[in-house]
C-alpha cells in the first residue's frame, strides 16, 4: 500500500486558529504536527512508499529528513485539495505494475496518529475488500463528519469531496460508483487539530515521558506538544480558557441574582 500526505502551504495552514495563534505560531504548529505524522508513517512497515505532495520548501526538507518522496503540487497543474489528491492517486496508479489495490490518504493535522491504529485501518480495509478487491474506507473525525484518512482503490477514481461533511459525501460517491464502503471510528485518528478546542483537548492528555520517544516507540504528538509548551502557546490557551470560564460563572451568577430579585 502507498501512502499519500497532501500538505498545504505551511504559512497558510490552520486558518481557523487565526483568532488564537499568530501566523508564525500556526506555521510552527503545522510543521510540528506534520513531523509527528511522518515519524509514524516513515517507520510504518505496511507502507510500500510514502509520498508528500506540496510546493512548500519545508515539505521537501521534511521528505529528505524522513526518507520519503515529495511531489510538487504544481506538477499536476490543478488547484484545490480534491483535484491534487485525485491527480496524485492517478499518478500512483500509472507508476506501478501491477498497480496497488489501495492508497491511503492521510492528513498532516493528525499528531496522535499511531502505528497500532494504522494496523486496524489496514486490517479492516482488507476485510472490506473481500472478493471484489475494491472498496473505500473512511476514518472519520470525532464529530463523525470529516475524512481524516481515506483508503481508496486507485483503479476506481472517486469524485473527492474534502471539506464540510466530506464523510457523508464520500460514502455517497462510493454508492454512486458501486463499490463497498465503510466508516471507521478510531480515537487517535479522530483527533485532528483545527480549532482552539481541539488544541485544548490535546493539551489535556496525560504527559508522556519524553525519554521513550524513539522511531520504534514514538511518543504520540511529541513534536506538537513540545512546540506548544516551549512556544508558550499551551499556557496561554489554558489561561484564556480559565478566564473565559470565570467570566461565564460571573455572568451566570449575576443572572441568577437578577432572577431571584424578581421573585
Amino acid at each position: 500500500m502507498w501512502a499519500l500526505l497532501p500538505l498545504k502551504d505551511f504559512v497558510q495552514a490552520k486558518q481557523r486558529l487565526s483568532g488564537s495563534l499568530t501566523v508564525s505560531e500556526r506555521r510552527g504548529l503545522f510543521h510540528a504536527m506534520v513531523e509527528d505524522v511522518l515519524t509514524v508513517m516513515a517507520a510504518y512497515p505496511g507502507f510500500e512508499r510514502v509520498v508528500l505532495v506540496s510546493d512548500d520548501p519545508a515539505a521537501q526538507l521534511l521528505a529528505e529528513h524522513y526518507g520519503v518522496d515529495c511531489w510538487s503540487e504544481r506538477s499536476f497543474a490543478v488547484q484545490g485539495l480534491n483535484a491534487v489528491v485525485t491527480a496524485a492517486v492517478a499518478k500512483i496508479h500509472s507508476l506501478t505494475t501491477p498497480a496497488p489495490t489501495a492508497v491511503m490518504v492521510v492528513h498532516g493535522d493528525l499528531p496522535l496518529l499511531s502505528a497500532s491504529e494504522l494496523d486496524i485501518v489496514i486490517k479492516q480495509h482488507s476485510e472490506l475488500l473481500g472478493a471484489t478487491q475494491t472498496g473505500l474506507s473512511i476514518v472519520t473525525d470525532r464529530h463523525q463528519r470529516g475524512s481524516n484518512i481515506l483508503v481508496c482503490d486507485p483503479a476506481q477514481p472517486l469524485q473527492l469531496a474534502y471539506g464540510q461533511d466530506s464523510c457523508a459525501q464520500h460514502l455517497a460517491e462510493a454508492r454512486r460508483i458501486g463499490i463497498p464502503a465503510q466508516v471507521l471510528h478510531l480515537p487517535n485518528i479522530a483527533e485532528d487539530i483545527d480549532t482552539r478546542a481541539d488544541l485544548l483537548r490535546l493539551l489535556a492528555l496525560p504527559e508522556a515521558p519524553m525519554v521513550a520517544n524513539t522511531p520504534e516507540t514514538p511518543v504520540l504528538a511529541a513534536k506538537t506538544l513540545t512546540f506548544l509548551r516551549e512556544a508558550g502557546i499551551a499556557q496561554r490557551l489554558i489561561t484564556m480558557r480559565s478566564e473565559a470560564n470565570a467570566e461565564a460563572l460571573r455572568v451566570h451568577a449575576e443572572s441568577a441574582v437578577a432572577e431571584w430579585n424578581t421573585l
